[in-house]
């Protein structure tokens, strides 16, 4: 019978076949880190279909010393690697990541591509070498080799997805190889299983580092944006600190700001963000905000200043508070800590005080006890801007007792002379930018009006540092217990060159005796370049009361008419806005941090930064006019000059800790090719 659905055949029921032994194929896999470094002695076991099948037995084994795998006599079939969890994931974390990465553009709030691509092409040594010795070549991470989640020390919420970018594959199902590919090494370059942590150094010396990354904290410390979105405090400790294809970076409106990150081992990650907001609480109470953070060896407050793009009038209402009163803020101890009390000599800000006194009422458990218990062991960092600074100096004397470090940046005054005393010891570096007024503020009346004589329009921010000592010992009893700045000084100053020269040629003025005698007046004009420079009077304390008592010796030679003309006394002589508050705003000082950096990691950087053409045709500019210009001027300014080239000092911490090189190497990259 035959048709279309069926036939029968009685004849060749079947066809004998001669064939001989059936052909095996194999298959290596070499496992390394990104260094190259190979990952040996770890147990595998590979499966297949015949696997499956029960036709033979799996695969399994260890690496050896070269990290290589190699399965023979493999019929052609897909072949799937899979590693046990536990002693993979223990030696990935000891490893480290090299210096520079691909870095991908993040997907923006519309675009469907995946937040963790495969790493582009071009980064790798592994991957170059790879393909010149003709091996094929794949970029893996943890959780596509291993067969479940590692324990982790701290234990990962059972609850939470584990983190995406270590963990893309959900099923565990391994790296599978199809069966075309068989019969050539993979070279399987393995992400160890780190996490990004902000540089900062424990140390009594000023750092760029520090100072970089604890200004990116002051930013973020404004966010207001939910906690799952990119931008806030708690979306940046807990997903872009485990992201390692990008370098973290800090929302600040329109501009990202990269962190000077390194990595450590995933059990060193940052735990969650704890975010307070008093205006928020239940029941609110006043409207104070901050975040702090912790991991294996930092703790880290950052406190909010007040918000200028919203004009927000609790902040300035904090702000305009400004009576001096008794010090009235409970310590923050922790057990077999002894517990230093912060009731001081002198005063402090009323405003400042109660801003800070609210979070105590708020959050007082964690506040006043889980916070202090978690430095036991710990750096703690402290940082914030503007209100932010005064509340975080207010914090550090609450937690003197836990040794902190303090970084603020254009904070107003907090504390009288009286009170500074019994704060010497907290380690503070306080940064101000040029005309920026609010460190001006509140006033201190007659002390001011004494350093203005003194220094001119330096006095009141070098001019304190320069006399810090003597105002201490001496300005209480003169002026009163007025306010005062604490900490040591770091500066932006816009320096200018002027050149002196005689009065009018004309032949009627030459006689003294003649019309007013103006070719026997002294005339001082500015020239045209003028650069900002990042003076640091710790770094060089020599060099820097040298350069006090030429600005002294400058200021004293003028006479009055010519001080008020160059410095007006009642005016903004530079750029900076209404009173200076353009140079208030954080960007100004991150803007000068970040110049400063780069030149620092990279001093003949090609082509070179504005700002280090600038500073270059200002020292062209001294050596041009340097005879016509005011000695005591001209030598202040190369004073100045040297300071500010002497900064690249405060990087030394930085480079020689552990993975401080290739932290700066890969900052370096990143700002190059993001256009910073």
């Amino acid at each position: 019978m035959k048709d279309r659905q069926h036939q029968t055949d009685i004849f060749c029921t079947y066809k004998p076949v001669a064939i001989g032994p059936q052909k095996t194929h194999w298959v290596e896999f070499q496992l390394v880190d990104e260094r190259g470094e190979p990952l040996a002695n770890l147990p595998w076991r590979a499966t297949n279909q015949a696997v499956r099948d029960g036709c033979v037995a799996e695969y399994s084994g260890s690496t050896d010393a070269q990290g290589v795998i190699r399965l023979e006599d493999l019929y052609p079939l897909d072949v799937t690697l899979l590693m046990p969890a536990a002693p993979l994931a223990e030696v990935l974390q000891q490893r480290r990541l090299r210096a520079v990465r691909p870095e991908p553009e993040r997907p923006g709030a519309s675009d469907s591509k995946p937040l963790y691509g495969k790493q582009r092409p071009g980064f790798s040594p592994v991957e170059k070498q790879a393909h010149e010795q003709g091996h094929a070549y794949q970029y893996l991470r943890i959780g596509q080799l291993c067969d479940e989640l590692p324990k982790f020390n701290p234990p990962w919420p059972e609850l939470d997805p584990p983190p995406a970018y270590h963990f893309p594959d959900a099923e565990f199902s391994g790296f599978t190889v199809q069966y075309e590919a068989l019969n050539c090494r993979h070279v399987l370059e393995v992400c160890p299983l780190r996490a990004w942590s902000l540089v900062l150094h424990d140390e009594q010396k000023y750092s760029l580092a520090n100072a970089y990354n604890l200004g990116l904290m002051s930013i973020l410390s404004y966010s207001n944006r939910a906690e799952n979105l990119y931008g806030s405090p708690e979306y940046f400790f807990a997903e872009q600190c485990l992201d390692l294809s990008r370098t973290p970076r800090v929302w600040d409106g329109g501009k990202n700001w990269p962190c000077l990150v390194t990595d450590v081992s995933f059990n060193d990650r940052y735990a969650s963000c704890v975010k307070m907001n008093t205006a928020t609480a239940v029941p609110p109470h006043g409207d104070t905000q901050l975040f702090s953070v912790v991991n294996a060896t930092q703790v880290l407050v950052a406190w909010r200043g007040t918000d200028f793009d919203r004009l927000h009038a609790p902040d300035l209402a904090t702000d305009l508070t400004f009576r001096p009163v008794l010090p009235e803020v409970k310590a923050g101890c922790a057990p077999s800590i002894p517990c230093v009390d912060i009731a001081l000599e002198g005063r402090v800000h009323l405003g400042f005080q109660e801003a800070f006194k609210a979070v105590q009422a708020v959050y007082g458990g964690r506040f006043e006890k889980e916070l202090p218990y978690s430095t036991i062991g710990k750096q703690l960092f402290i940082c914030g801007h503007s209100l932010g600074g005064a509340l975080g100096l207010i914090h550090a004397a609450s937690l003197r007792a836990h040794n902190p470090l303090l970084y603020t940046y254009g904070m107003p005054r907090t504390f009288t002379l009286a009170a500074l005393k019994a704060l010497s010891e907290i380690r503070h570096f306080r940064h101000v930018n040029d005309t920026d007024t609010i460190p001006s503020v509140p006033p201190e009346a007659d002390l001011d009006n004494h350093l203005y004589r003194l220094y001119g329009p330096l006095g009141t921010t070098l001019g304190f540092a320069w006399s810090m000592g003597q105002a201490l010992a001496t300005n209480v009893i003169e002026f009163g217990d007025s306010y005062g700045h604490h900490g040591e000084l770091a500066m932006f100053y816009r320096v200018e060159q002027h050149i002196q020269s005689r009065g009018s040629s004309y032949p009627a003025y030459r006689n003294k005796d003649g019309l007013g005698a103006p070719y026997y007046n002294t005339i001082k004009t500015r020239l045209p370049v003028r650069s900002n420079l990042y003076l640091v009077p710790s770094i060089n304390k020599t060099l820097s009361e040298k350069s006090g008592k030429l600005q002294h010796l400058f200021i004293s030679s003028l006479d009055k008419k010519t001080l008020e003309r160059i410095f007006p006394r009642y005016k903004n002589p530079k750029p900076g806005g209404l009173l200076g508050i353009g140079n208030h705003m954080m960007g100004e000082y991150m803007a000068h941090i970040t110049h400063r950096l780069l030149t620092a990691i990279e001093p003949d950087r090609k082509p070179p930064l504005d700002a280090q053409d600038e500073i270059k045709r200002f020292a062209e500019q001294m050596t041009k006019h340097g005879g016509t210009s005011p000695k005591d001027e001209y030598e202040r300014n190369d004073l100045f000059l040297k300071m500010h080239k002497q900064l690249e000092a405060a990087l030394e911490a930085t480079v020689q800790s552990e993975g401080g090189a290739e932290a700066l190497q890969r900052f370096g990259a990143v700002t190059k090719s993001s256009g910073v």
